[in-house]
């Protein structure tokens, strides 16, 4: 059993908890800008009401072992993804939720994170979400080498 489990913290400091802010956000729904190799099963936006998150869930693997694979491949230490590919894919997502059951008509959910953002749940076809991480881009992270 586990007593204590250590917060993850980032290079400037922050704990995760902090730099969400109760508003999670992630690139692909697997990487977090700040945070150094650190990878995420079933992260923001990577939840589903319409279909199977196993399918989610091998999406990212394949995603993280391409990414292992990079690094290896060219002596990498460490990546993370850039603010700004995280923020446009976040902003991609909400583009994508606008009109969805999930966000319109004023409801108040356990997907509505403390902005009102849906940060939980994925908004469109789920091998749309597969193709996307289908490749590990290296020019969305910093590489550290």
């Amino acid at each position: 059993m586990v007593e204590k489990v250590e917060p993850l913290v980032k290079l400037e400091g922050r704990t995760l908890s902090e730099t969400w802010n109760g508003a999670p956000k992630a690139h692909l729904g697997t990487t977090i800008a700040g945070f150094p190799n650190f990878f995420l099963l079933l992260g923001p936006n990577t939840g589903l009401g319409h279909n199977s998150v196993v399918f989610m869930i091998e999406s990212q693997i394949a995603h993280i072992v391409n990414a292992l694979s990079y690094m290896r491949r060219h002596n990498i230490t460490a990546v993370e993804p850039r603010a700004e590919a995280q923020t446009a894919f976040v902003k991609q997502v909400e583009e994508k939720m606008q009109g969805t059951v999930w966000t319109s008509g004023g409801c108040a959910s356990w997907y509505l994170d403390s902005t009102g953002r849906n940060s939980t749940l994925w908004p469109t076809f789920t091998w749309l979400f597969k193709h996307r991480l289908s490749r590990f881009e290296p020019l969305e992270y910093l590489i550290t080498g």
